[in-house]
């Protein structure tokens, strides 16, 4: 269908520009006036002319050149993550039971923060053993200075003064391991363990209640800072030279259509995934929103060039070839006239080419309609050729 309004389209541009040609026939200048009708048609060959009518039918429209980034590219499914380091799995490092549970679900908490405690016949054992061995060192630190004393005197055995303070160095020891595995297990008193927030950050889960069993292989609590999100995507094997680390990307989610946030590509996957052929890749946002929640899925879109970078581009639809040159149509002298102008291309994404030369920002330029622009020259060629 569109090729049959093309074609009726260019019929009428030719049929309209054999009568005006043929209203002159039998009235043709002598000499100099054919001369000079000459000489004004070849300075404006190559040129389509096309009247108001025929350019609103045809969906032409004019607009300037402009800069802007380069926003648009290959699109690639991706899925929001939150970075490893910006989630704590707290649980307790020995089995027990829990006795106290202090925060919710979506709770906000600050590092250091009691989250719940939980008891446990372990860490009882050990804070016995560690008070058993702090009698055992007050005992024997009692001997070693009664000891000293008598050495001091000079009717102590120097054998016993060495034997003491061997005795005191290794409860001392004994005293300080025990202290400090209590302090690893997070101990608080009477054989209970105090779970507390590694990290500032939002209770994203709560696997326990009150009384409950939690165990070393289960966290009872995940904190994660929101703030701190990547977006992950595949690139397929066609698409990689697009990508390395420092790319800019453009990454846009399902759940807010409207919303466009730049980021950067900080991570290319040194392998391809068998399975899939693509090569895994990771986008650090410029400024996270806090709206992003892991799981969301949505594309990442490679740029392949700085999201701030802001170049000279033109519309897919403004760019045709002709007689092996990439052209746009810009407007002529005469009103509703075009004629070709070369350009030379770089980078497309998004729906525009980046213009490296040929063209100036802000000159008006034909945006859309380029095909119909340059089937209508091509057809008045092909009528001038026949004309005879």
């Amino acid at each position: 269908m569109n090729r049959m309004l093309l074609t009726s389209f260019l019929l009428a541009l030719l049929t309209s520009a054999c009568n005006k040609g043929g209203g002159n026939d039998g009235h043709a200048e002598e000499g100099g006036h054919a001369e000079e009708a000459g000489h004004r048609e070849g300075e404006h060959e190559n040129e389509v002319h096309l009247s108001a009518e025929a350019l609103e039918r045809a969906g032409i429209r004019l607009a300037a050149a402009e800069r802007r980034a380069l926003t648009g590219g290959v699109a690639i499914p991706a899925e929001v993550q939150f970075e490893p380091s910006s989630t704590a799995h707290v649980g307790p490092l020995v089995p027990g039971r829990i006795t106290r549970v202090s925060v919710a679900l979506g709770d906000r908490v600050r590092r250091g923060q009691l989250l719940g405690v939980v008891a446990s016949s372990d860490v009882s054992t050990a804070r016995a053993r560690l008070d058993q061995a702090r009698a055992r060192l007050s005992a024997a630190e009692s001997t070693l200075r009664r000891q000293q004393q008598l050495s001091t005197e000079g009717i102590g055995a120097q054998r016993s003064l060495i034997d003491a303070e061997a005795q005191v160095r290794e409860l001392r020891a004994e005293v300080e391991g025990l202290r400090r595995q209590l302090s690893v297990f997070g101990s608080g008193s009477a054989g209970e363990l105090a779970l507390t927030a590694p990290i500032d950050g939002v209770v994203v889960a709560v696997h326990g209640t009150l009384g409950e069993t939690a165990t070393p292989d289960q966290p009872v609590f995940i904190v994660t800072d929101p703030t701190k999100v990547w977006v992950r995507g595949n690139v397929p094997e066609l698409e990689l030279a697009r990508v390395q680390v420092g790319s800019a990307a453009v990454v846009r989610l399902h759940a807010f259509p409207d919303a466009t946030m730049p980021g950067t590509i900080t991570y290319v996957a040194p392998a391809l995934d068998e399975r899939t052929r693509s090569l895994p890749v990771r986008v650090t946002l410029q400024a996270p929103d806090a709206r992003l929640r892991s799981g969301l899925f949505g594309s990442i879109e490679l740029v392949g060039g700085s999201v701030d970078e802001r170049v000279l581009v033109v519309p897919a639809d403004a760019v045709a070839t002709l007689d092996g040159q990439t052209v746009v149509f810009v407007p002529a002298d005469q009103p509703n006239s075009f004629r070709p102008q070369p350009v030379a291309l770089g980078r497309r994404a998004g729906g525009f080419f980046e213009v490296r030369s040929g063209l100036e920002e802000g000159a008006r330029l034909a945006v859309s309609g380029a095909f119909t622009l340059k089937s209508a020259l091509r057809s008045g060629e092909l009528s001038e050729g026949h004309e005879h």
